[in-house]
């Protein structure tokens, strides 16, 4: 896909919006999903290598597991695992954009805490590419992996600093 195909903020929207839907499944107390973690999708989906990392790992096995995969020979991307936070903030904009459309178009509330909730859980497909349900899919994925952590433990394992 061309860039302006994949970054821009209806495709980001809606990728804020399943991992928000992902985040509350997977926490302990069903709590909104932290304002800051909201900028770490984007720069983990729309990067090709990364997504496929995320798609490619078991719901189950976790971010520690996947972020595993980085440091495996085989592999050999721990440079995409450690520039992950660059991408935060070279993404920054288009996430604050993704995340303002989501808000108007209702997809997502913005709580007095800063914690983000998805206002509908019904995952969208009619319509919907199949790449984009692929990205949508991971996106979800991860808001479950990061549902089940800690921002400490989040950020220590994707080498992040919020």
């Amino acid at each position: 896909m061309e860039v302006r195909n994949v970054q821009n903020p209806a495709l980001g929207a809606g990728l804020l919006w399943r991992f928000a839907c992902g985040y509350s499944e997977a926490h302990p107390r069903r709590e909104p999903v932290p304002l800051p973690l909201l900028f770490v999708v984007l720069p983990i989906i729309l990067q090709e290598q990364v997504e496929e990392l995320v798609a490619g790992t078991q719901k189950a096995s976790g971010l520690r597991v996947f972020a595993g995969k980085f440091a495996k020979s085989a592999n050999s991307m721990q440079d995409l695992l450690m520039g992950i936070h660059d991408r935060v903030l070279l993404l920054r904009r288009l996430s604050k954009e993704s995340l303002a459309l989501a808000l108007a178009t209702r997809l997502l509330h913005l709580e007095t805490t800063a914690g983000v909730i998805a206002l509908s859980q019904v995952e969208a497909v009619a319509g919907i590419p199949l790449e984009v349900r692929r990205m949508m899919k991971s996106a979800e994925k991860l808001g479950l992996w990061c549902g089940q952590l800690t921002m400490h433990e989040i950020a220590t394992i994707l080498k992040l600093r919020f």
